[in-house]
């Protein structure tokens, strides 16, 4: 079925509004009957007025049943042109104050036809129509221009109406291939932005960090002092984890997004690699406490690798701005939610053993990337100066978070 509207709300305003018009031209016709037109033929005064309203009452059937209305127009307009010939005034009276030869309401009809029907079948119904209520073989050419008037011009600014519609239609959908094709463009050009910047780094970037890692082994076996073996070994592990790390960045340049093929939906967030952070922020003269309060709950790796980003950042800006400083860094698994907290004192009056010594002062652009990165995850993120003179790192995560290429944020 064909009908003039798509949505039902808009089927449902305008079968509403046909039954107010149907109503409308009814009291029309009564009014006229009773007044001054009635027929004399010998099917009685009423005949036209019956052909009337049976039209009137299929036209809150126009927006389901087109087809059937255009029908049963056809059929009223064409009995009523046979039976004038062959009986004058057996439906339209013989001096009429206004020459009618089709029911008031058939431009309505026509209308709703020419937008409701396919374009061929529409233009046949109301030329049937059109040589029903213009009478052509009748002398007279009132009767012509009244048909025209009911179904002729109603049919003209239908098809305009219609095709209009067509090519708003036409230019919408091809804005909108466009915007399609343009964002497949920008995608792709993307794309190899990212495979670019993935060949550097891994050109570039893992090639200088391996030579770093390979020379702090070689100085731990070279070394004969026991301080010198510790931050060797401190600084091959820091490499060999910023190799992992980056060897990870460069597959999701590749791809595109934050997550393997293969990868699990949900995985629970490892204590370890918290444990890893926390030694070797001790390590360096930061002692740390990890605390883990409720049961771990399974989440998305985006939010575990999140999570695992807040500690990591926390505890190295604990090392640079507050050497020294007791860390405290907690886990509060509750409901669907995760919540990460990393808290410093305040630091010691001078750099504990280790410790960088470096003034408490710095760019911020790494709170600022975690501050987005949980954003993005769809969590909370603060970051402020705590009472006792430390600094207090807070992110709340949910559980999981929609696995798609906007969650770009390894």
């Amino acid at each position: 079925m064909t009908g003039t509207t798509s949505r039902p709300s808009d089927a449902r305003r305008a079968q509403a509004f046909l039954v107010v018009v149907m109503t409308a031209f009814a009291l029309l016709d009564l009014a006229i009957h009773h007044s001054v037109q009635r027929t004399s033929g010998p099917l009685g005064p009423a005949a036209g007025l019956v052909l009337s309203l049976l039209a009137d009452a299929c036209l809150p059937f126009l927006v389901r049943f087109p087809r059937a209305v255009a029908v049963v127009a056809c059929a009223a307009t064409a009995l009523a042109a046979v039976g004038d010939t062959l009986a004058p005034g057996s439906f339209t009276p013989l001096n009429p104050v206004t020459p009618v030869t089709a029911p008031l309401c058939t431009p309505v009809i026509v209308w709703f036809v020419v937008h409701g029907l396919p374009r061929r079948q529409a233009v046949a119904y109301v030329a049937v129509l059109a040589l029903g209520a213009t009478r052509l073989w009748t002398p007279e050419w009132e009767t012509a221009y009244a048909g025209v008037v009911a179904t002729v011009l109603p049919g003209v600014l239908g098809l305009y109406a219609r095709a209009r519609r067509e090519l708003v239609r036409s230019l919408r959908e091809r804005a909108e291939s466009t915007e399609r094709e343009r964002r497949l463009l920008a995608e792709r050009a993307r794309a190899a932005e990212r495979q670019r910047l993935a060949g550097e780094m891994h050109d570039i970037v893992t090639h200088h960090v391996t030579e770093i890692v390979l020379a702090a082994g070689a100085l731990k076996m070279s070394a004969a002092d026991h301080g010198v073996q510790a931050a060797a070994e401190h600084i091959r592990d820091a490499g060999s984890r910023t190799l992992t790390e980056l060897r990870d960045l460069i597959g999701i340049l590749r791809r595109g997004h934050a997550h393997e093929p293969d990868e699990p939906s949900r995985v629970t967030l490892d204590p370890s690699g918290l444990d890893t952070l926390a030694g070797s922020a001790t390590a360096t003269g930061n002692p740390v406490t990890l605390r883990v309060t409720g049961t771990p709950e399974a989440v998305t790796p985006a939010i575990a690798r999140g999570a695992y980003r807040v500690v990591q950042e926390a505890l190295t800006n604990a090392r640079k701005h507050a050497p020294g400083a007791a860390v405290e860094v907690g886990l509060v698994h509750e409901r669907g939610t995760l919540t990460v907290t990393v808290a410093n004192a305040a630091p010691p009056a001078a750099p504990a053993p280790g410790g960088s010594g470096l003034a408490a002062s710095g760019s911020g652009l790494g709170l600022d990337g975690l501050r987005r990165r949980i954003i993005l995850l769809g969590g909370h993120f603060a970051a402020a100066p705590a009472s006792d003179g430390g600094f207090r790192v807070s992110a709340t995560l949910p559980a999981s978070v929609p696995t798609d290429d906007s969650l770009d944020v390894t």
